[in-house]
This record gives C-alpha cells, sequence and structure tokens, in this order.
C-alpha cells in the first residue's frame, strides 16, 4: 500500500510496522481477491508486487508441497491465476532465509532440493527478506522488501525475470478476472 489511508480487500488485515503499511493474512490458508476485466480482452498480464518478510516462511515448500496442487497452499507467497478452473499467470514466493535450501528460493546459494510445480514453468519471482543463515524470528524485515530486485545475497535471485515487472503472455486472449492468492501456511 502506497497510501496509509487506503483498506485492504475483504478478508486481508491491514498491519503496520516500521512505518509501512501493507495487507496482510490471518491464517493458515490462502485468501484472494479478484481484479475484473471488465469484459475486455487481454492477452499479456504485467504488473508489480512488493511484499514484506514475517517470520519464517517456507518458500515452495509449505506442507511438504501438498502435491504441487494450484489450488493447494502450494507456496508462501502470493499466487496470481485467471479463470476457472485456476490458470497460472505468476508466483512471488518468500523464502525462509538467502540460505535454506529447502524452505529457500532456487536461486540461493546452496543446491536447490525442491521441484517446482510444472504448471508454474519459469513465471515467479522468489526471494527472502532476512540475511541470516539461521530461522528468523517473528518479526517483519522491512529494511529488505520482497520482489523489489535488490537486497539479495545470490545475485540470480535479484535478477531472475527482471524484477520488479513482471510481465506474460499469454497463450490465447482471454477475459477472465485475475485473481491475487495470498497463500500462508504459518500464520
Amino acid at each position: 500500500m502506497t497510501r496509509p489511508n487506503e483498506n485492504c480487500p475483504a478478508g486481508f488485515r491491514k498491519v503496520t510496522a516500521s512505518g509501512k503499511t501493507m495487507c496482510g493474512g490471518q491464517s493458515r490458508s490462502c485468501i484472494s481477491t479478484t481484479f475484473s476485466s471488465h469484459g475486455l480482452q487481454y492477452s499479456r498480464v504485467c504488473g508489480k508486487i512488493i511484499g514484506i518478510q514475517y517470520a519464517g516462511p517456507d518458500g515452495f515448500d509449505p506442507y511438504g508441497l501438498q502435491g504441487g496442487s494450484i489450488d493447494s497452499i502450494f507456496v508462501d507467497g502470493i499466487v496470481l491465476t485467471r479463470g476457472s478452473p485456476r490458470n497460472h499467470i505468476w508466483t512471488f514466493a518468500n523464502g525462509v532465509n538467502q540460505f535454506s535450501n529447502r524452505y529457500g528460493c532456487p536461486c540461493n546459494v546452496e543446491d536447490y532440493s525442491i521441484n517446482l510445480p510444472s504448471y508454474m514453468g519459469n513465471d515467479y519471482f522468489c526471494e527472502s527478506g532476512y540475511h541470516q543463515d539461521v530461522h528468523p524470528p517473528s518479526n517483519y524485515f522491512t529494511s529488505d522488501p520482497l520482489w523489489d530486485g535488490a537486497g539479495c545475497i545470490s545475485g540470480s535471485c535479484c535478477t531472475f525475470n527482471s524484477p520488479p515487472w513482471f510481465c506474460k503472455n499469454l497463450s490465447t486472449p482471454t477475459t477472465d478476472d485475475i485473481e491475487l492468492r495470498l497463500c500462508l501456511d504459518e500464520a
């Protein structure tokens, strides 16, 4: 949120930490909001999302991936989808720290040991806002925003897919509304 007087979408909670106001989750689940296409046809989706890490998220391995279904909590982070059934647009994953090879990001300094869901392809950003090689405490880490293309120890995390802006060309034009889901396996 760029304006502190704005409200969060229904189901999200408003949080202020270190002078930054943001919308967050409330429980171990995915909560969503929908952006209407107003019936307009589109074939490309572009935008940016900037996040703040809280405590120790699990990247692409919450609950041991739960099979990796697009309808499950397959990531600690944000997922953009369209249509029903859901079609993946982009994923914004939050790794626990920049060292972990299980709960971190595929581009971390250690070998990555998690298979990413095939429907995702390379359409994702993954970053951690915590820079210690230990589990993070239950705090908001506002000094290094997520998915902004800066502040990574591993250079490939900061440059993979050229954050902060993403653009995805769709295989066919659509008028589907776009769903933003915030998924958390821990609150």
